[in-house]
């Protein structure tokens, strides 16, 4: 979904940034320049960083055992 239309930047995009490193707005808008120009965006993807951030953080061993079944 597009969740940046100003800079074409979709959900996946924000999905991706997080998973390598970003934890913030200010992240979002360093590596993909989101919230840069009108903002609308801002708050779907403050939400989007409250959920990964709510979510338990998946061990290895969790990882392992799903992919070997």
């Amino acid at each position: 979904m597009l969740v940046c239309i100003c800079n074409g930047i979709s959900d996946r995009d924000i999905d991706e940034a997080l998973s390598n490193g970003a934890n913030n707005i200010s992240d979002l808008r360093n590596s993909l320049g989101l919230g840069n120009c009108c903002g609308q965006c801002a708050s779907f993807a403050k939400d989007m960083i409250g959920d990964r951030q709510a979510q338990p953080a998946k061990s290895s061993a969790f990882n392992l055992a799903y992919e070997a079944k």
